[in-house]
């Protein structure tokens, strides 16, 4: 299953950040990825996600974990 990420693109959309800004700010967290680790998650190239940029995005988004679930569960879950 390829990812395109709701989570990813609510956490751009909600912080006001390009795929180089989203890349700048995990690794600020400590994350190290690339701005081509995030572009591969938005054009839905990815086939999974490492949890340390999980965990990141989730940081970033200052969610919840109930509503990241629900992000994936939305997005990933068997329809």
């Amino acid at each position: 299953m390829l990812m395109s990420m709701k989570l990813l693109d609510q956490v751009k959309k909600e912080r006001g950040l390009t795929n180089y800004g989203v890349a700048k700010q995990l690794r600020s967290l400590g994350v190290e990825i690339t701005t081509q680790g995030i572009d591969q998650y938005d054009k839905g190239k990815a086939r999974s996600m490492r949890l340390d940029v999980l965990c990141g995005l989730k940081r970033l988004l200052g969610a919840r974990w109930e509503a990241v679930g629900k992000l994936l569960e939305d997005e990933f879950g068997n329809k």
